[in-house]
């Protein structure tokens, strides 16, 4: 004899398995992440950066960082991003650099949770909810974010999630604590500030007064970061600004090359282009596209890096505000068609198309590629404590405990009391950022008079300053 199963029970299952998605999810991220590090594919530029800082300020000290344009300056030279020392209490209760990777990952993982209970309060249905939750962690522009070292953005996911999260269950106090903390996050997020401002003025008509305040906030958080505080500890340097002379070359940056189309297209593509569907949120995804476009940077352009994270989320909510649209619309099976559809084009763009890098979760072969860079943990492992480090790319996240700069050709300038090389053949060019020629630089050192051999194992090198 079967008995009905009560709503409360049924929401209860959807719940737990939206719960166990965003578990699985996080630690595939968590996985990939620290098996990536311990592969040596994590690299100074950006995480070490990142460590670096943070880390200092847990210990009280300015965040000073090596950086080839503002070089052994505090870190708001570079960019402004405040709410990344909010991270620096994890540094008193451990030392392992894997601790920011472990926590990017659970930030994101706490987004899509916070994403799923968002959509159940505006779709009023689980297989809908679901459905754009599977597309939010599925999509490639996040995944890859998650496995390209540490970034601030990334972990912004959070809170601007529970920014959408606050105007559409109307909580207000929230929405400027959350919309204030995603900001801090880094000074170019001043456009998603603008367009979260309209899109609050259209989706909650009530909130026009705040919305109006937020779009002020937006441009005097942009204006006075840009315009004034990094420019103060950098030297009057802004390195980031729009490198187009006119407007002309300024529309052409926008569409050309062809990577920029396709990227647009897939990142739509990634959510059944239901965002299209809901006018309010496209200023926001266009302005964060436009932006990018601009940039003399390719890498900028397509699904790679982390530079898709901040798109992640309103992605996410314009997916919801379309299903939404089309409830009110379309008989309720149709509906459930597009949710089914939904989560069918996301799992074939994930395992077919883009191929989603978190399948290196269940990959056997990635974690024995990782038993391979024992001789480099032993490298490390020989280099004396406490003193300062000249090194490559990816060694240094290494030594992010200490005085750590990366390599340079007039490495004598500086004077390291350890300079650390490992020259096998094969590697990523990365890992030489800053050295045209490498072995040339290696014969130098090998002959200079103020270094001595410490240790030397085939193509791999302590040298260590008389």
């Amino acid at each position: 004899m079967q008995f009905p199963i009560s709503n409360q029970k049924r929401n209860l299952a959807w719940h737990n398995f939206a719960v166990v998605l965003c578990g699985l999810f996080t630690l595939a991220a968590i996985l990939v992440s620290l098996h990536r590090f311990w592969q040596y594919e994590t690299q100074y530029y950006d995480f070490g950066i990142f460590d670096t800082a943070i880390r200092k300020v847990a210990k009280f000290q300015p965040p000073t960082i090596d950086h080839f344009i503002v070089e052994d300056k505090l870190i708001w030279a570079d960019h402004f991003h405040p709410a990344i020392f909010l991270l620096s209490p994890l540094y008193w209760f451990t030392s392992r650099s894997e601790v920011l990777l472990i926590v990017q990952a659970v930030a994101v993982g706490m987004s899509g949770y916070v994403l799923y209970r968002t959509a159940q309060f505006v779709l009023k249905d689980n297989l809908l909810s679901l459905a754009v939750l599977v597309s939010y962690l599925l999509f490639v522009g996040l995944q890859n974010a998650l496995i390209t070292d540490f970034h601030e953005i990334t972990v912004a996911t959070l809170p601007l999630m529970l920014t959408y999260w606050a105007v559409l269950t109307e909580r207000k106090r929230w929405f400027v604590f959350f919309f204030v903390l995603t900001l801090a996050f880094k000074e170019l997020l001043f456009p998603l500030g603008l367009g979260l401002s309209l899109f609050v003025y259209l989706y909650r008509p009530s909130w026009k007064k705040l919305a109006a305040l937020a779009a002020g906030y937006s441009v005097l958080w942009g204006v006075v970061t840009m315009k004034v505080i990094i420019p103060y500890f950098s030297g009057g340097l802004y390195q980031y600004a729009p490198k187009a002379t006119s407007l002309g070359e300024l529309v052409g940056q926008l569409f050309s090359p062809m990577i920029k189309l396709k990227t647009t297209f897939q990142i739509f593509w990634s959510f059944l282009f239901l965002p299209l569907l809901y006018l309010p949120t496209l200023p926001i995804i266009f302005l964060n596209l436009g932006m990018r476009f601009i940039s003399g940077s390719n890498n900028h352009w397509d699904l790679g890096f982390h530079y898709n994270a901040e798109l992640a989320p309103t992605l996410a909510i314009s997916t919801v505000l379309a299903l939404s649209l089309l409830q009110k619309k379309l008989p309720k099976p149709v509906v459930v068609g597009v949710a089914g559809l939904l989560i069918l084009n996301s799992l074939v763009l994930y395992r077919f198309v883009l191929r989603g890098p978190l399948a290196l979760a269940y990959n056997p072969a990635f974690y024995a590629h990782t038993q391979n860079f024992r001789y480099l943990d032993e490298l490390v492992a020989r280099v004396p404590a406490g003193k300062s480090v000249m090194t490559q790319n990816n060694l240094a996240p290494r030594f992010t405990d200490r005085h750590v700069k990366l390599l340079r050709a007039n490495y004598q300038d500086y004077q390291p009391e350890i300079i650390v090389l490992d020259l096998r053949d094969g590697q990523n060019p990365n890992n030489f950022m800053g050295v045209p020629d490498i072995q040339e630089v290696l014969q130098r050192i090998q002959v200079d008079p103020a270094y001595t051999v410490l240790y030397q194992e085939g193509q791999r090198y302590i040298f260590a300053r008389k």
